[in-house]
């Protein structure tokens, strides 16, 4: 009779986890050919899936690849990707995997992965020659990552507010089943509540906010965050850090002041790790300084891309 009555209770219980589990689930689409014909848009078929990528500006210009963060996908440098163009720089950007609308594929989202989707996209647009990458947040540590291991493809290097080590991703969130059913009931919302708040107030935030938000509701979104939060993404990137400071590549740096997850100690080790690279801190931004600071940013890259070897 106990027996009974303990099933009976693990069985309530179940249906009051997996209820709101179920109910809450925003990922009800599917990123299709069909649903790509109608949102439009470039997109080339790689090993690991489709990716989603833009190509930009004066076909004899010198090719700039912007690399986006963990969460928020290429609508990154909607801001400054024109700022760049009209420079005279021929601008790439793309949609990592399980972001925006390229696939979410049943891979682990780590630092390999988002290596070869660099390497097969610009192999793919047939893009040899020496470019610059350009890199924020979890996108400095890939470009790091790539030139360490790719040098002779690589012209220079922005990095702004990269990831170095220790990425503070939430442990809530890493083990198995309860990562997921967090994720679920409170995962999600974090993570777009965060992404609003980066792009607040700038002209283009609530444009941005709608396709965050759209973003989620592709099957696959949770799955390739919680693997990107478990695997080493977000992990230990100073080897190659140490790597480009042995390198004669030029590396430019930028910081915002204020940023709470990128801190002081984080860009004292990249500056540290890198002897010739060239820092500019400023003042009154924090993480989300690509957002609310397009017009410095891009100053800064402009002025470092131009200038004499």
């Amino acid at each position: 009779m106990r027996i009974g009555w303990a099933m009976l209770l693990v069985a309530v219980v179940a249906i009051i986890l997996v209820t709101p589990y179920l109910l809450l689930n925003p990922e009800k689409r599917d990123l299709d050919e069909a649903t790509r014909a109608r949102l439009g848009g470039s997109y080339v078929r790689l090993s690991r899936g489709v990716t989603h990528y833009a190509l930009e500006g004066p076909t004899q210009g010198q090719v700039v690849v912007l690399v986006h963060g963990g969460t928020v996908p290429m609508y990154t440098w909607d801001e400054l990707a024109p700022i760049l163009t009209a420079a005279g720089f021929r601008i790439l950007r793309y949609d990592m995997y399980g972001r925006g609308y390229s696939d979410r594929p049943r891979v682990t989202y780590n630092r390999a992965l988002y290596q070869s989707q660099l390497l097969e996209l610009l192999d793919a647009l047939n893009l040899h020659d020496p470019l610059d990458l350009v890199g924020y947040s979890l996108g400095g540590a890939i470009v790091t990552d790539f030139e360490a291991q790719h040098p002779e493809r690589v012209r220079r290097l922005a990095l702004i507010s990269p990831v170095v080590y220790n990425y503070p991703s939430p442990r809530a969130f890493r083990p198995p089943l309860i990562g997921e059913f967090l994720g679920r009931i409170i995962g999600i919302r974090t993570v777009i509540k965060r992404a609003n708040t980066m792009y607040a107030g700038t002209s283009l935030g609530q444009h941005h906010a709608a396709l965050f938000a759209e973003q989620t509701t592709y099957k696959g979104f949770q799955s390739s965050l919680l693997s990107m939060i478990r695997s080493d993404a977000l992990g230990d990137h100073r080897e190659s850090y140490i790597a480009v400071g042995k390198q004669k590549c030029r590396v430019l740096l930028i910081w915002g002041a204020r940023d709470t997850e990128i801190t002081e100690e984080v860009v004292n080790t990249a500056r540290k790790l890198i002897p010739q690279v060239e820092f500019h801190a400023v003042q009154d931004a924090g993480h989300s300084i690509v957002f609310q600071k397009p017009g410095q940013v891009s100053a800064l890259l402009i002025n470092f891309l131009q200038s004499n070897p």
